[in-house]
C-alpha cells in the first residue's frame, strides 16, 4: 500500500513540474496554417522566413499582465526568436533604443543603423515590427523615429503607421511587394458628397490593384464625419479587368445599409467605388465600372441604383474642398471610351433588364436612350468572355454620350 501511495505522488509530482515547466516557458508556437489565428490573450510576432525574402508569423503568449511588461516581452520575443525555423526581421547592427507610449500610438526610436538598410531589408522590419505592435490593447498607430528624428525614406516621411498600412501575406517574397499611393471616396456627412482620402498601403503585387482599392473601403473612413459605404462582412468576390472595364462582383450584403445616424445615398456610394478605382489605378486605363451582385447585375442596388449599366468617372460629387483639382491632375489620365471601344467591348449579358423598365432618377436601364453624366447603358459593358457577338455594330445614336465619343 506505501509503495502504491508513493507511486501515486511520485506521477502527481511529475505532472507538476512538466506543468510548471511549460508555463514557464516563452509560449511560442506557431498558429495552425488552416485558421491563421492565435488563441486568446496571445499575439502574433512577425518574422522573416530563414532566407530573409518574406515574412512569416508565430503566436506568443506573454505571461505579463501590465502593458509595459507584455510590450517588454513581446520585443524580446520579436528580436531573439527560439526557433531556427525563423529569423528576426532587425538586422544585429539595428538597435531599438527607446519606446514611448502616446495616446493610442507607440513610438520606436532606433540607432543611426537604421538608415543604413536596403530597400528589402527596411520594409520588412517596418512591417514586422509595426504589424507585431498594432496587436497591443489601445495602440492604433506605431511610429518610427531614428536617434529621436522623424523617419525619412527618400524624400517622405514615413508617419505613424495603421493596421491599413501593410498588405502583406505571407509565403511571398518580399521583391514581389509595391507599395502604393490610392485615392478613396468616402460619402460625407450630408450622405452625398464625396470627400476624397488618401492612403499609403505595401500590398502584393499578386493581388489585383482594383481589389486592394475596394477592400481598403470596405473598411471604412479614416477620418472622421465621412460615412462608411457598406456594413462589416461585406465581401469582394470577384474584381476583373477586360477592355478597359472594370467589372467588381459583391456578396449580397453589399445591399444593406451601413447602421449610422444618415445613410449615404445609394447612387453616391456607387461613385465612391468607381471613383476611387478609376483614379487609383490610372495605370490599367479603365474607362468604366460595371457592378454585380451574387453574380448578377439584373437588379437594383439597395432598391435605388439600376446596376446594369457601365458607370463614368463622376466628378461632380467630388467635393471641390477635398481636393478635387488635385485629384483630376493627379489621379487618373484615363478617358471616356470611344464610340469604337464600346462597340467592342459591347456584350449585354444574357437575361438584361427588359426594354421599358423604369429607371430610377440618374440610372439609365439597358435599351435607354443618351444616359446621364456618369452612366452608360449595358451594352457599353465589359464582356463577359472577351468575346462580341457575331455582327456586333457600333451603339445606335444616342446611346452614346457626346462627351464619350472618339476624342
Amino acid at each position: 500500500m506505501k509503495m502504491r501511495c508513493f507511486s501515486f505522488a511520485a506521477i502527481a509530482l511529475l505532472c507538476i513540474l512538466i506543468v510548471s515547466g511549460l508555463a514557464g516557458c516563452r509560449g511560442m508556437d506557431k498558429a495552425p496554417a488552416d485558421t491563421g489565428s492565435v488563441p486568446d490573450g496571445s499575439y502574433r510576432i512577425y518574422y522573416t522566413n530563414p532566407e530573409g525574402t518574406a515574412l512569416v508569423w508565430h503566436g506568443f503568449s506573454p505571461q505579463s499582465e501590465d502593458f509595459e511588461g507584455i510590450l517588454r516581452e513581446i520585443l524580446n520575443a520579436f528580436m531573439t526568436p527560439d526557433t531556427q525555423e525563423v529569423r528576426s526581421a532587425l538586422p544585429e547592427q539595428v538597435q531599438i533604443n527607446s519606446t514611448l507610449t502616446g495616446i493610442n500610438e507607440l513610438g520606436v526610436d532606433f540607432n543611426a543603423e537604421y538608415l543604413s538598410l536596403s530597400p528589402v531589408s527596411e520594409l520588412l522590419l517596418r512591417g514586422a515590427l509595426a504589424s507585431t505592435l498594432l496587436q497591443l490593447p489601445g495602440v492604433d498607430t506605431v511610429r518610427f523615429t531614428v536617434e529621436s528624428q522623424s523617419l525619412v525614406l527618400g524624400d517622405k516621411e514615413i508617419g505613424p503607421m495603421t493596421e491599413d498600412t501593410f498588405i502583406i501575406p505571407s509565403g511571398e517574397g518580399i521583391n514581389s511587394y509595391r507599395n502604393a499611393d490610392i485615392t478613396l471616396y468616402f460619402p460625407s456627412a450630408d450622405g452625398v458628397r464625396l470627400v476624397r482620402e488618401r492612403r499609403r498601403v505595401y500590398y502584393s503585387s499578386n493581388l489585383n490593384k482594383e481589389r486592394l482599392v475596394i477592400e481598403q473601403m470596405l473598411k471604412g473612413p479614416g477620418s472622421a464625419g465621412l460615412l462608411p459605404v457598406a456594413v462589416d462582412g461585406t465581401l469582394v468576390q470577384d474584381v476583373s479587368v477586360s477592355h478597359g472595364f472594370c467589372i467588381v462582383d459583391f456578396s449580397e450584403e453589399i445591399n444593406n445599409d451601413p447602421v449610422a445616424e444618415v445613410i449615404a445615398d445609394p447612387e453616391s456610394v456607387i461613385y465612391a467605388f468607381t471613383d476611387a478605382i478609376i483614379d487609383s489605378c490610372p495605370e490599367d486605363h479603365i474607362t468604366g465600372v460595371r457592378f454585380r451582385i451574387g453574380g448578377s447585375s439584373e437588379l437594383r442596388f439597395r432598391e435605388q441604383v439600376n446596376l446594369d449599366q457601365v458607370f463614368l468617372r463622376n466628378a461632380e460629387l467630388i467635393d471641390a474642398s477635398s481636393g478635387n483639382q488635385a485629384a483630376e491632375a493627379d489621379g487618373s489620365d484615363a478617358q471616356e471610351p470611344s464610340e469604337a471601344a464600346l462597340a467592342e467591348a459591347a456584350a449585354p449579358e444574357a437575361g438584361a433588364i427588359p426594354e421599358g423598365a423604369a429607371p430610377e432618377a440618374g440610372a439609365v436601364p439597358a435599351e435607354a436612350a443618351a444616359p446621364e453624366a456618369g452612366a452608360v447603358p449595358a451594352e457599353a459593358a465589359a464582356p463577359e468572355a472577351g468575346a462580341v457577338p457575331e455582327g456586333a455594330a457600333a451603339p445606335e445614336a444616342g446611346a452614346v454620350p457626346e462627351e464619350a465619343a472618339a476624342q
